[in-house]
């Protein structure tokens, strides 16, 4: 998902979002080559504020991958890999054969966008105080724990204000959904086709949404569910993270890949994170030791791709001995653009200590292993107390007249439970889910035979 969380004034009211103002027309880009792969690169102004359109200016950095049989060309198709805060333009400039696939290549010209804030796009999101500092827990046992835990968050989104500049209150999905329909118009494009994973999927369908007569097909893998609210962000994620884990440790004891065959992964999982508890498991670079939290949402992060497994099994072979010489965890950190992005569209609805004992209670009883160590408890815990205004509060989508919208869930995915596409397929009418049973985070990174639909879905959709 990288990354989302909170609470939303009209939970589950559904919310009809104003089409926005008309800004003035964007000019034809100027193409230059970039990436050495075949790309172009651009950048496209859009206004600052959506409810001055006229208004002052800021830049999205665009790429592009022209279709390599421009006689069956159907169109745009822009991709996003999610976040918040997730760049697209690197995927199309610099890696478009590893990440897509040739039959999209040859009928799609792929549009990246950086959207507003992020990556090369300008002025961008930047926070001088990181955003996650170990020393400052995300798990608060104590009330002084939590009270310095909203404290920093404070003292972040100062910092992050200070250097971003009024950009600050508009780097929301829908401000970000508005800029992309200005890069279509500056493509000349009638209409496109969407490709959104994970947190891709709320700024797609908010897109269908605003502008449903502009979407030819979009594909929307690994969904998110803006309706969920912080609390069940974070205790759906424990839930489909722990059951991930399961799956883990059941591969672990079948195949000869694993580091750890033969060993009760579980038990010994357990048994790291509470030596961790106690004292920091030493790590190179990192004389105090990383902590059960670190080590926590590096496992949750690695078990998104199950050909990561192999990997994820050797360094828990190594940080699981009772005195390792080093452990290849590195410090858990969060990007200054997905911490703002997700405090917009995401707020929590955290206020006391006592809230937040609570739902680490929840966790501890839906993911006794993993321990509820997952993005949404992440983005619940470090937008607790964020002083800026949210722009974007959960809310329900009401997708009208968007054709050819096909959601697609995975059984056993950490990030984006299965639960959340019901809910979002239920928000976009017409859609249609698939639901593919393997195991990771989206299908497009993890199991080819889905791709293959997905692909056959956005090449299709319009016979």
């Amino acid at each position: 998902m990288r990354r989302a969380m909170a609470l939303a004034t009209a939970m589950g009211v559904a919310v009809t979002l104003a089409v926005p103002t008309t800004a003035r027309a964007a000019p034809a880009p100027s193409w230059q080559a970039c990436g050495g792969h075949g790309a172009e690169c651009t950048t496209v102004d859009v206004p600052l504020n959506w409810a001055r359109p006229n208004g002052e200016r800021i830049s999205l950095a665009v790429s592009r991958l022209s279709a390599a049989d421009p006689a069956r060309r159907i169109g745009v198709l822009f991709v996003n890999p999610g976040g918040p805060g997730g760049p697209a333009v690197p995927l199309v400039r610099d890696a478009p054969r590893e990440v897509f696939p040739a039959s999209l290549r040859e009928r799609f010209d792929i549009v990246g966008v950086d959207p507003r804030g992020v990556g090369e796009s300008r002025p961008a999101i930047t926070c001088p105080k990181p955003p996650y500092d170990p020393e400052v827990t995300h798990h608060p046992k104590t009330p002084g724990q939590f009270r310095a835990l909203v404290a920093y968050n404070r003292e972040v989104a100062e910092s992050c204000r200070r250097a971003t500049g009024p950009l600050i209150d508009h780097v929301d999905t829908i401000s970000a959904a508005k800029d992309f329909d200005v890069v279509r118009a500056a493509l000349r494009a009638d209409k496109v086709n969407w490709l959104g994973l994970s947190y891709g999927t709320l700024l797609g369908a908010t897109y269908a949404q605003l502008f449903p007569s502009r979407v030819r097909a979009a594909v929307l893998d690994g969904a998110m569910d803006h309706t969920v609210g912080a609390r069940r962000l974070a205790s759906d994620e424990a839930r489909s993270t722990e059951d991930v884990f399961d799956e883990f440790a059941r591969w672990c004891a079948t195949t000869s890949s694993c580091a750890l065959r033969g060993r009760d992964v579980k038990a010994e999982y357990r048994a790291l994170l509470a030596r961790a508890d106690l004292h920091g498991i030493p790590a190179e670079g990192v004389p105090e030791g990383i902590t059960a939290e670190q080590i926590g949402y590096g496992v949750y992060t690695a078990l998104y791709l199950t050909g990561d497994w192999p990997k994820l099994s050797e360094i828990l072979r190594d940080v699981m001995v009772p005195d390792p010489d080093a452990a290849i965890f590195s410090r858990v950190g969060s990007d200054a653009a997905y911490r703002v992005i997700g405090c917009h569209d995401f707020p929590s609805d955290v206020r006391t200590f006592a809230d937040l004992a609570a739902r680490q209670r929840e966790a501890r009883l839906l993911a006794p292993v993993t321990r509820g160590y997952v993005e949404g408890w992440d983005i619940q815990a470090g937008c607790t107390g964020w002083p800026i205004r949210p722009a974007n509060p959960w809310s329900r989508l009401d997708v009208r007249n968007a054709e050819n919208v096909l959601v697609v869930s995975g059984e056993h995915d950490p990030a984006t439970p299965r639960v959340w596409g019901d809910g979002l397929v239920r928000q976009i009418r017409g859609a249609r889910h698939l639901v593919w049973s393997g195991i990771g985070h989206t299908a497009f990174f993890n199991d080819p035979a889905t791709v293959r639909r997905e692909v056959d879905h956005l090449v299709d959709a319009a016979r």
